[in-house]
Protein backbone atom coordinates (compact mmCIF):
# COMPACT_ATOMS: atom_id res chain seq x y z
CA UNK A 1 0.00 0.00 0.00
CA UNK A 2 1.33 3.44 -0.83
CA UNK A 3 0.32 7.09 -0.62
CA UNK A 4 -1.08 8.74 -3.74
CA UNK A 5 1.37 11.20 -5.29
CA UNK A 6 0.19 13.76 -7.87
CA UNK A 7 1.69 13.42 -11.35
CA UNK A 8 1.30 15.49 -14.48
CA UNK A 9 -1.14 16.52 -15.74
CA UNK A 10 -2.43 17.23 -12.20
CA UNK A 11 -5.55 19.29 -11.67
CA UNK A 12 -8.34 19.63 -14.20
CA UNK A 13 -11.75 21.38 -14.12
CA UNK A 14 -14.68 19.23 -13.10
CA UNK A 15 -17.99 18.93 -14.91
CA UNK A 16 -19.54 21.17 -12.28
CA UNK A 17 -17.12 24.01 -13.01
CA UNK A 18 -17.55 23.61 -16.79
CA UNK A 19 -21.34 23.69 -16.36
CA UNK A 20 -21.21 26.85 -14.23
CA UNK A 21 -18.93 28.59 -16.74
CA UNK A 22 -21.26 27.56 -19.54
CA UNK A 23 -24.25 29.02 -17.68
CA UNK A 24 -22.35 32.25 -17.05
CA UNK A 25 -21.55 32.55 -20.78
CA UNK A 26 -25.18 31.87 -21.73
CA UNK A 27 -26.23 34.59 -19.29
CA UNK A 28 -23.98 36.98 -21.20
CA UNK A 29 -25.83 36.14 -24.41
CA UNK A 30 -29.17 36.65 -22.65
CA UNK A 31 -28.06 40.09 -21.39
CA UNK A 32 -26.96 41.07 -24.89
CA UNK A 33 -30.39 40.09 -26.23
CA UNK A 34 -32.14 42.00 -23.42
CA UNK A 35 -30.58 45.27 -24.59
CA UNK A 36 -33.09 45.23 -27.46
CA UNK A 37 -36.30 44.67 -25.49
CA UNK A 38 -35.59 45.98 -21.98
CA UNK A 39 -32.65 48.38 -22.14
CA UNK A 40 -33.58 49.88 -18.75
CA UNK A 41 -32.88 46.56 -16.99
CA UNK A 42 -29.55 45.89 -18.62
CA UNK A 43 -27.54 47.94 -16.17
CA UNK A 44 -28.75 46.11 -13.05
CA UNK A 45 -28.61 42.69 -14.67
CA UNK A 46 -25.13 43.46 -16.04
CA UNK A 47 -23.88 44.29 -12.56
CA UNK A 48 -25.29 41.01 -11.23
CA UNK A 49 -23.64 39.15 -14.09
CA UNK A 50 -20.26 40.71 -13.33
CA UNK A 51 -20.71 39.95 -9.63
CA UNK A 52 -21.52 36.30 -10.43
CA UNK A 53 -18.42 36.09 -12.61
CA UNK A 54 -16.20 37.48 -9.87
CA UNK A 55 -17.68 35.11 -7.29
CA UNK A 56 -17.30 32.14 -9.67
CA UNK A 57 -13.67 32.97 -10.48
CA UNK A 58 -12.84 33.65 -6.86
CA UNK A 59 -14.52 30.47 -5.69
CA UNK A 60 -12.75 28.45 -8.37
CA UNK A 61 -9.36 29.88 -7.41
CA UNK A 62 -9.97 29.25 -3.71
CA UNK A 63 -11.32 25.76 -4.31
CA UNK A 64 -8.40 24.92 -6.58
CA UNK A 65 -5.89 26.15 -4.02
CA UNK A 66 -7.41 24.15 -1.17
CA UNK A 67 -7.91 21.03 -3.27
CA UNK A 68 -4.55 20.95 -5.02
CA UNK A 69 -3.06 18.70 -2.34
CA UNK A 70 -4.68 15.37 -1.56
CA UNK A 71 -3.56 14.11 1.83
CA UNK A 72 -3.97 10.66 3.29
CA UNK A 73 -5.51 8.85 0.31
CA UNK A 74 -4.07 5.36 0.07
CA UNK A 75 -4.90 2.46 -2.20
CA UNK A 76 -3.86 -0.97 -3.37
CA UNK A 77 -4.95 -3.63 -5.82
CA UNK A 78 -5.66 -7.25 -5.00
CA UNK A 79 -5.74 -9.67 -7.92
CA UNK A 80 -4.69 -13.30 -8.33
CA UNK A 81 -1.11 -13.74 -9.51
CA UNK A 82 -2.14 -16.45 -11.98
CA UNK A 83 -5.08 -16.02 -14.34
CA UNK A 84 -6.63 -18.45 -16.83
CA UNK A 85 -7.20 -17.48 -20.45
CA UNK A 86 -10.82 -16.57 -21.19
CA UNK A 87 -11.98 -17.09 -17.60
CA UNK A 88 -13.67 -14.25 -15.72
CA UNK A 89 -11.75 -13.09 -12.65
CA UNK A 90 -12.48 -10.55 -9.91
CA UNK A 91 -10.04 -7.80 -8.94
CA UNK A 92 -10.38 -5.68 -5.80
CA UNK A 93 -9.30 -2.07 -5.29
CA UNK A 94 -8.97 -1.05 -1.63
CA UNK A 95 -9.08 2.68 -0.84
CA UNK A 96 -8.57 4.34 2.53
CA UNK A 97 -8.94 8.00 3.48
CA UNK A 98 -6.55 8.96 6.28
CA UNK A 99 -6.83 12.66 5.54
CA UNK A 100 -8.74 15.44 7.35
CA UNK A 101 -11.58 15.95 4.83
CA UNK A 102 -14.14 13.81 2.98
CA UNK A 103 -13.05 12.69 -0.49
CA UNK A 104 -15.12 11.98 -3.58
CA UNK A 105 -13.01 9.87 -5.95
CA UNK A 106 -13.37 8.57 -9.51
CA UNK A 107 -11.16 5.48 -9.79
CA UNK A 108 -9.79 3.77 -12.90
CA UNK A 109 -7.29 0.92 -12.89
CA UNK A 110 -4.54 0.81 -15.52
CA UNK A 111 -5.08 -2.62 -17.10
CA UNK A 112 -2.71 -4.50 -19.42
CA UNK A 113 -3.88 -4.56 -23.06
CA UNK A 114 -4.58 -8.34 -22.95
CA UNK A 115 -7.17 -7.95 -20.16
CA UNK A 116 -10.72 -6.68 -20.73
CA UNK A 117 -13.21 -5.11 -18.33
CA UNK A 118 -16.42 -3.14 -18.58
CA UNK A 119 -16.58 -1.97 -14.97
CA UNK A 120 -14.32 1.10 -15.09
CA UNK A 121 -14.29 3.85 -13.96
CA UNK A 122 -16.00 3.63 -10.55
CA UNK A 123 -16.82 6.29 -7.95
CA UNK A 124 -16.30 6.17 -4.19
CA UNK A 125 -17.17 8.56 -1.33
CA UNK A 126 -14.75 8.35 1.60
CA UNK A 127 -15.25 10.04 4.95
CA UNK A 128 -12.14 10.75 7.07
CA UNK A 129 -10.84 7.47 8.44
CA UNK A 130 -13.13 5.38 6.20
CA UNK A 131 -12.23 2.81 3.58
CA UNK A 132 -13.95 1.40 0.51
CA UNK A 133 -13.58 -1.70 -1.66
CA UNK A 134 -14.30 -1.53 -5.38
CA UNK A 135 -14.71 -4.77 -7.31
CA UNK A 136 -14.49 -5.23 -11.04
CA UNK A 137 -14.31 -8.22 -13.37
CA UNK A 138 -11.59 -8.80 -15.92
CA UNK A 139 -11.22 -11.42 -18.66
CA UNK A 140 -7.79 -12.35 -20.08
CA UNK A 141 -7.74 -12.48 -23.88
CA UNK A 142 -4.08 -13.36 -24.43
CA UNK A 143 -1.59 -15.51 -22.55
CA UNK A 144 1.73 -14.29 -21.17
CA UNK A 145 2.87 -11.66 -18.70
CA UNK A 146 0.36 -8.92 -17.92
CA UNK A 147 1.69 -5.65 -16.48
CA UNK A 148 -0.70 -3.55 -14.36
CA UNK A 149 0.07 0.13 -13.95
CA UNK A 150 -0.74 2.15 -10.81
CA UNK A 151 -4.33 2.93 -9.86
CA UNK A 152 -5.46 6.30 -11.21
CA UNK A 153 -7.82 8.39 -9.07
CA UNK A 154 -9.50 11.76 -9.78
CA UNK A 155 -10.19 13.41 -6.40
CA UNK A 156 -12.78 16.19 -6.20
CA UNK A 157 -11.82 19.48 -4.57
CA UNK A 158 -13.84 20.53 -1.46
CA UNK A 159 -16.48 22.35 -3.55
CA UNK A 160 -16.23 19.91 -6.45
CA UNK A 161 -15.00 22.47 -8.99
CA UNK A 162 -11.71 20.73 -9.71
CA UNK A 163 -10.35 17.19 -9.85
CA UNK A 164 -6.82 16.33 -8.82
CA UNK A 165 -5.25 13.31 -10.52
CA UNK A 166 -3.28 11.03 -8.17
CA UNK A 167 -1.75 7.61 -8.63
CA UNK A 168 -2.12 4.95 -5.96
CA UNK A 169 -0.46 1.63 -5.29
CA UNK A 170 2.32 0.10 -7.33
CA UNK A 171 2.71 -1.65 -10.66
CA UNK A 172 2.02 -5.37 -10.62
CA UNK A 173 2.77 -8.34 -12.87
CA UNK A 174 0.50 -11.38 -13.25
CA UNK A 175 0.76 -14.44 -15.46
CA UNK A 176 -2.00 -15.44 -17.85
CA UNK A 177 -1.90 -19.22 -18.30
CA UNK A 178 -3.79 -21.48 -20.67
CA UNK A 179 -7.18 -22.49 -19.31
CA UNK A 180 -5.99 -24.81 -16.52
CA UNK A 181 -9.32 -24.82 -14.66
CA UNK A 182 -10.16 -28.09 -16.38
CA UNK A 183 -7.07 -29.61 -14.76
CA UNK A 184 -8.03 -28.18 -11.36
CA UNK A 185 -11.44 -29.86 -11.55
CA UNK A 186 -9.77 -33.25 -12.21
CA UNK A 187 -7.20 -33.17 -9.42
CA UNK A 188 -9.44 -34.68 -6.78
CA UNK A 189 -10.60 -37.51 -9.09
CA UNK A 190 -9.07 -40.85 -9.91
CA UNK A 191 -7.95 -41.52 -13.47
CA UNK A 192 -11.13 -43.46 -14.24
CA UNK A 193 -13.29 -40.68 -12.78
CA UNK A 194 -11.35 -38.08 -14.75
CA UNK A 195 -11.92 -39.95 -17.99
CA UNK A 196 -15.63 -40.33 -17.33
CA UNK A 197 -15.82 -36.62 -16.48
CA UNK A 198 -14.26 -35.80 -19.86
CA UNK A 199 -16.61 -38.17 -21.70
CA UNK A 200 -13.93 -40.75 -22.61
CA UNK A 201 -15.33 -44.30 -22.88
CA UNK A 202 -13.06 -46.92 -21.35
CA UNK A 203 -12.61 -50.51 -22.40
CA UNK A 204 -12.96 -52.67 -19.33
CA UNK A 205 -9.92 -54.83 -18.85
CA UNK A 206 -9.07 -56.28 -15.45
CA UNK A 207 -5.77 -57.71 -14.35
CA UNK A 208 -4.12 -57.73 -17.78
CA UNK A 209 -1.64 -54.91 -17.47
CA UNK A 210 2.11 -55.23 -17.68
CA UNK A 211 3.29 -54.12 -14.21
CA UNK A 212 2.50 -56.14 -11.08
CA UNK A 213 0.35 -54.18 -8.63
CA UNK A 214 -0.90 -56.44 -5.81
CA UNK A 215 -2.28 -59.82 -4.71
CA UNK A 216 -5.99 -60.11 -4.03
CA UNK A 217 -8.71 -62.71 -3.70
CA UNK A 218 -9.82 -64.50 -6.83
CA UNK A 219 -12.81 -62.88 -8.56
CA UNK A 220 -15.21 -64.40 -11.02
CA UNK A 221 -13.85 -63.66 -14.48
CA UNK A 222 -10.16 -63.76 -13.59
CA UNK A 223 -8.10 -65.82 -16.03
CA UNK A 224 -6.30 -68.94 -14.85
CA UNK A 225 -2.89 -67.45 -15.55
CA UNK A 226 -3.57 -64.72 -12.99
CA UNK A 227 -3.82 -67.24 -10.13
CA UNK A 228 -0.80 -67.28 -7.80
CA UNK A 229 -0.74 -70.96 -6.83
CA UNK A 230 1.89 -70.60 -4.09
CA UNK A 231 -0.01 -67.82 -2.34
CA UNK A 232 -3.26 -69.78 -2.79
CA UNK A 233 -1.70 -72.84 -1.16
CA UNK A 234 -0.53 -70.84 1.84
CA UNK A 235 -3.92 -69.32 2.63
CA UNK A 236 -5.98 -72.27 1.29
CA UNK A 237 -8.03 -70.13 -1.12
CA UNK A 238 -7.54 -68.81 -4.61
CA UNK A 239 -5.37 -65.68 -4.84
CA UNK A 240 -4.97 -63.70 -8.07
CA UNK A 241 -2.25 -61.37 -9.23
CA UNK A 242 -3.46 -57.92 -10.25
CA UNK A 243 -1.52 -55.89 -12.78
CA UNK A 244 -1.60 -52.26 -13.83
CA UNK A 245 -0.73 -50.57 -17.06
CA UNK A 246 2.97 -50.11 -17.61
CA UNK A 247 4.35 -46.94 -16.08
CA UNK A 248 7.45 -44.81 -16.66
CA UNK A 249 6.79 -44.41 -20.38
CA UNK A 250 7.71 -41.16 -22.14
CA UNK A 251 5.29 -38.94 -24.05
CA UNK A 252 6.79 -36.15 -26.20
CA UNK A 253 4.51 -33.48 -27.66
CA UNK A 254 5.72 -31.86 -30.86
CA UNK A 255 3.80 -28.59 -30.93
CA UNK A 256 3.52 -26.71 -34.21
CA UNK A 257 3.82 -22.98 -33.44
CA UNK A 258 3.76 -21.90 -37.08
CA UNK A 259 1.37 -19.66 -38.93
CA UNK A 260 -1.22 -22.37 -39.66
CA UNK A 261 -1.99 -22.50 -35.93
CA UNK A 262 -3.06 -18.85 -35.92
CA UNK A 263 -6.48 -19.70 -37.38
CA UNK A 264 -9.32 -18.92 -34.98
CA UNK A 265 -12.20 -21.12 -33.93
CA UNK A 266 -14.57 -19.17 -31.71
CA UNK A 267 -12.80 -16.91 -29.22
CA UNK A 268 -9.58 -18.95 -29.22
CA UNK A 269 -6.97 -19.63 -31.87
CA UNK A 270 -6.10 -23.16 -32.92
CA UNK A 271 -2.87 -22.74 -30.99
CA UNK A 272 -4.72 -22.01 -27.74
CA UNK A 273 -7.07 -24.95 -28.33
CA UNK A 274 -4.00 -27.14 -28.92
CA UNK A 275 -2.37 -25.95 -25.71
CA UNK A 276 -5.51 -26.69 -23.68
CA UNK A 277 -5.72 -30.19 -25.16
CA UNK A 278 -2.00 -30.75 -24.61
CA UNK A 279 -2.20 -29.79 -20.95
CA UNK A 280 -5.25 -31.92 -20.17
CA UNK A 281 -3.87 -35.01 -21.91
CA UNK A 282 -0.46 -34.44 -20.31
CA UNK A 283 -2.13 -34.33 -16.91
CA UNK A 284 -3.77 -37.72 -17.53
CA UNK A 285 -0.44 -39.17 -18.67
CA UNK A 286 1.43 -37.83 -15.65
CA UNK A 287 -1.27 -39.19 -13.37
CA UNK A 288 -0.68 -42.60 -14.98
CA UNK A 289 3.00 -42.42 -14.03
CA UNK A 290 4.34 -41.50 -17.46
CA UNK A 291 6.84 -38.73 -18.15
CA UNK A 292 5.80 -35.86 -20.43
CA UNK A 293 8.08 -33.68 -22.54
CA UNK A 294 7.60 -30.91 -25.09
CA UNK A 295 9.27 -29.91 -28.34
CA UNK A 296 7.80 -26.62 -29.62
CA UNK A 297 8.99 -25.51 -33.06
CA UNK A 298 8.39 -22.83 -35.71
CA UNK A 299 7.67 -20.08 -33.19
CA UNK A 300 9.29 -16.67 -33.50
CA UNK A 301 8.91 -14.99 -30.11
CA UNK A 302 11.72 -16.88 -28.38
CA UNK A 303 13.84 -17.98 -31.31
CA UNK A 304 14.64 -21.59 -32.25
CA UNK A 305 13.08 -24.71 -30.77
CA UNK A 306 11.76 -24.76 -27.24
CA UNK A 307 12.44 -28.22 -25.77
CA UNK A 308 11.37 -29.48 -22.36
CA UNK A 309 12.89 -32.86 -21.39
CA UNK A 310 10.41 -35.49 -20.15
CA UNK A 311 9.35 -34.81 -16.58
CA UNK A 312 7.08 -36.72 -14.20
CA UNK A 313 5.73 -36.47 -10.68
CA UNK A 314 3.81 -33.82 -8.76
CA UNK A 315 5.85 -30.88 -10.06
CA UNK A 316 5.61 -31.87 -13.72
CA UNK A 317 2.44 -29.93 -14.48
CA UNK A 318 3.80 -26.74 -12.91
CA UNK A 319 6.95 -27.07 -15.02
CA UNK A 320 4.89 -27.60 -18.15
CA UNK A 321 2.55 -24.68 -17.43
CA UNK A 322 5.40 -22.26 -16.78
CA UNK A 323 7.11 -23.49 -19.93
CA UNK A 324 4.22 -22.69 -22.28
CA UNK A 325 2.12 -19.93 -20.67
CA UNK A 326 3.78 -17.15 -22.69
CA UNK A 327 4.38 -19.19 -25.84
CA UNK A 328 2.57 -17.95 -28.97
CA UNK A 329 2.29 -19.02 -32.58
CA UNK A 330 4.46 -17.15 -35.05
CA UNK A 331 4.24 -16.25 -38.73
CA UNK A 332 6.84 -18.71 -40.01
CA UNK A 333 6.06 -21.96 -41.82
CA UNK A 334 6.57 -25.19 -39.89
CA UNK A 335 9.76 -27.11 -40.74
CA UNK A 336 8.60 -30.63 -39.88
CA UNK A 337 11.71 -32.42 -41.15
CA UNK A 338 14.11 -30.13 -39.31
CA UNK A 339 12.10 -30.39 -36.10
CA UNK A 340 12.02 -34.19 -36.37
CA UNK A 341 15.79 -34.41 -36.85
CA UNK A 342 16.46 -32.16 -33.86
CA UNK A 343 14.07 -34.17 -31.70
CA UNK A 344 15.72 -37.45 -32.67
CA UNK A 345 19.11 -36.03 -31.71
CA UNK A 346 17.82 -35.29 -28.21
CA UNK A 347 15.41 -38.17 -27.60
CA UNK A 348 17.21 -41.51 -27.64
CA UNK A 349 14.75 -43.58 -25.60
CA UNK A 350 11.67 -44.95 -27.35
CA UNK A 351 8.66 -42.70 -26.75
CA UNK A 352 5.23 -41.81 -28.02
CA UNK A 353 5.61 -38.68 -30.19
CA UNK A 354 2.39 -36.66 -30.49
CA UNK A 355 2.59 -34.10 -33.30
CA UNK A 356 -0.07 -31.41 -32.79
CA UNK A 357 -0.75 -29.33 -35.88
CA UNK A 358 -3.37 -28.00 -38.28
CA UNK A 359 -3.09 -30.57 -41.04
CA UNK A 360 -3.02 -29.25 -44.62
CA UNK A 361 -1.69 -30.61 -47.87
CA UNK A 362 0.52 -27.68 -48.89
CA UNK A 363 3.58 -29.32 -47.28
CA UNK A 364 2.23 -32.84 -46.97
CA UNK A 365 5.35 -34.47 -48.48
CA UNK A 366 7.55 -32.85 -45.84
CA UNK A 367 5.18 -33.95 -43.09
CA UNK A 368 5.14 -37.54 -44.38
CA UNK A 369 8.94 -37.58 -44.53
CA UNK A 370 9.19 -36.29 -40.95
CA UNK A 371 6.71 -38.86 -39.69
CA UNK A 372 8.57 -41.65 -41.51
CA UNK A 373 11.82 -40.51 -39.89
CA UNK A 374 10.32 -40.44 -36.39
CA UNK A 375 8.64 -43.83 -36.84
CA UNK A 376 11.99 -45.60 -37.16
CA UNK A 377 12.59 -45.20 -33.44
CA UNK A 378 9.33 -44.01 -31.86
CA UNK A 379 5.59 -44.45 -31.94
CA UNK A 380 4.02 -41.49 -33.72
CA UNK A 381 0.60 -39.91 -33.33
CA UNK A 382 -0.59 -36.95 -35.40
CA UNK A 383 -3.27 -34.80 -33.72
CA UNK A 384 -4.83 -32.38 -36.19
CA UNK A 385 -7.32 -29.58 -35.63
CA UNK A 386 -10.07 -29.54 -38.23
CA UNK A 387 -11.34 -26.12 -39.28
CA UNK A 388 -15.05 -26.07 -38.44
CA UNK A 389 -15.71 -23.17 -40.80
CA UNK A 390 -14.79 -25.37 -43.76
CA UNK A 391 -17.24 -28.04 -42.65
CA UNK A 392 -19.90 -25.35 -42.31
CA UNK A 393 -19.19 -24.08 -45.84
CA UNK A 394 -19.76 -27.53 -47.30
CA UNK A 395 -23.08 -27.75 -45.49
CA UNK A 396 -24.49 -24.48 -46.81
CA UNK A 397 -26.93 -24.22 -49.68
CA UNK A 398 -25.43 -23.07 -52.99
CA UNK A 399 -27.50 -20.12 -54.18
CA UNK A 400 -25.26 -18.28 -56.64
CA UNK A 401 -22.00 -18.50 -58.55
CA UNK A 402 -19.85 -17.22 -55.65
CA UNK A 403 -21.32 -19.89 -53.38
CA UNK A 404 -20.55 -22.53 -56.00
CA UNK A 405 -16.91 -21.41 -56.28
CA UNK A 406 -16.48 -21.46 -52.48
CA UNK A 407 -18.12 -24.88 -52.24
CA UNK A 408 -15.93 -26.36 -54.98
CA UNK A 409 -12.72 -24.93 -53.49
CA UNK A 410 -13.61 -26.14 -50.00
CA UNK A 411 -14.57 -29.61 -51.21
CA UNK A 412 -11.29 -29.89 -53.15
CA UNK A 413 -9.27 -28.80 -50.11
CA UNK A 414 -11.02 -31.29 -47.82
CA UNK A 415 -10.54 -34.10 -50.35
CA UNK A 416 -6.80 -33.46 -50.56
CA UNK A 417 -6.65 -33.27 -46.77
CA UNK A 418 -8.48 -36.61 -46.46
CA UNK A 419 -5.98 -38.16 -48.88
CA UNK A 420 -3.12 -36.94 -46.69
CA UNK A 421 -4.78 -38.56 -43.67
CA UNK A 422 -5.00 -41.84 -45.59
CA UNK A 423 -1.30 -41.64 -46.41
CA UNK A 424 -0.47 -41.16 -42.74
CA UNK A 425 -2.59 -44.15 -41.77
CA UNK A 426 -0.81 -46.29 -44.37
CA UNK A 427 2.44 -45.53 -42.53
CA UNK A 428 1.05 -46.94 -39.25
CA UNK A 429 0.65 -43.51 -37.71
CA UNK A 430 -2.02 -43.08 -35.03
CA UNK A 431 -4.41 -40.28 -35.98
CA UNK A 432 -6.59 -37.82 -34.12
CA UNK A 433 -8.63 -35.51 -36.37
CA UNK A 434 -10.95 -33.37 -34.30
CA UNK A 435 -12.70 -30.06 -34.02
CA UNK A 436 -10.59 -27.67 -31.91
CA UNK A 437 -13.05 -27.52 -29.00
CA UNK A 438 -13.09 -31.33 -28.72
CA UNK A 439 -9.42 -32.02 -29.31
CA UNK A 440 -8.69 -32.61 -25.62
CA UNK A 441 -11.26 -35.42 -25.39
CA UNK A 442 -10.10 -37.08 -28.62
CA UNK A 443 -6.45 -36.84 -27.62
CA UNK A 444 -7.04 -38.37 -24.18
CA UNK A 445 -9.20 -41.14 -25.67
CA UNK A 446 -6.48 -42.11 -28.17
CA UNK A 447 -3.77 -42.05 -25.49
CA UNK A 448 -5.91 -44.18 -23.19
CA UNK A 449 -6.62 -46.68 -25.96
CA UNK A 450 -2.90 -47.06 -26.64
CA UNK A 451 -2.19 -47.37 -22.96
CA UNK A 452 -4.81 -50.05 -22.32
CA UNK A 453 -3.81 -52.04 -25.39
CA UNK A 454 -0.21 -52.24 -24.18
CA UNK A 455 1.23 -50.38 -27.17
CA UNK A 456 2.88 -47.93 -24.75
Amino acid sequence: MSVGVPRLPGMRPSRRLVTLLGCWCLAALAIAAARIGWPQLVGAIGNLWWLAGVLLCGGALLDGFTGRRVRGLRGRRRVAGNLALGVENVALLQLRNQGPRPLAVDVCDHLPPQLETGDMPQRALLQPGAQAELRYTLIPRRRGRAEFGPIEALVDSPWGLWQQRVYLGVSQTVKVYPNFLGISSLQAMSTEQSLRHMGVHQLQRRGEGLDFRQLREYRLGDSQRQVDWRASARVRKLISREYQDERDQQIIYMLDCGRRMRAKDGDLSHFDHALNALLLSAYIAIKQGDAVGLHAFAHSDRGGDLPLPPVKGESAMNLLLNHVYDLHSGTASADFSGAAQRLLARQQRRALIILVTNLRDDNGEELLAAVQLLSRRHLVMVASLRETELDALCGRTVENFDDAVKFAATADFLARRAYLLQQLQSRNVFLVDSEPARLHTALVAQYWQLKRSGVI
